[in-house]
Parts: structure tokens; C-alpha cells; sequence
């Protein structure tokens, strides 16, 4: 009864399989899953703890825009919207 919720640690071998299989210790953790912190405990206690802080091999992702600009299809409206809006607008005004 020393463990409540019934799971089996992980394995030396199920961790070398994981590093292994992926390209940082957070994929590792997802690909076991388990939680990264349960993930990196024991891989501490069996000396595989090595971490890509460098982030080397990973595809990080990018923004289309660049700070600043707005999706121009965002405010393009055909005339027949924009004078439609400006007699709604403008009779609720009067």
C-alpha cells in the first residue's frame, strides 16, 4: 500500500527506449506517458538524466506574421457590406 494510485515505476529500459526515441526529455515523458517531473525522477536515479537545453534538432514554431502586421483579409469587407453597415449604424443613431 506504499503506492496509491497502483502504477509501476519506470524501468531503466523503458526510459533508455524513450531518450532513445526522441529528441529531449519532455518528448521522452510525453512518449511514456508520464509526467515530466515522474519522468525525470527516475531518470536521476538511473543516471540518464541529460536534458537538450539547446534545443538542437527540434522545430520550434513560427509565427506568419510578423509583430505589427494583421491578416489582411481580417478587415477587407466588399462595398455592399460597408453600406449596409452604414445604415444600420446610422439609423439607430438618428
Amino acid at each position: 500500500m506504499s503506492n496509491p494510485f497502483q502504477k509501476k515505476p519506470l524501468t531503466i529500459n523503458e526510459i533508455k527506449w524513450a531518450i532513445n526515441q526522441t529528441k529531449s526529455m519532455t518528448q521522452a515523458s510525453l512518449l511514456l506517458h508520464c509526467s515530466y517531473n515522474t519522468f525525470k525522477k527516475y531518470a536521476k536515479i538511473y543516471d540518464l538524466w541529460e536534458p537538450n537545453q539547446s534545443g538542437r534538432g527540434i522545430r520550434k514554431p513560427k509565427n506568419k506574421f510578423k509583430r505589427g502586421q494583421s491578416d489582411p483579409k481580417l478587415f477587407w469587407r466588399t462595398d455592399e457590406e460597408i453600406e449596409r453597415f452604414k445604415e444600420d449604424f446610422f439609423s439607430k443613431n438618428d
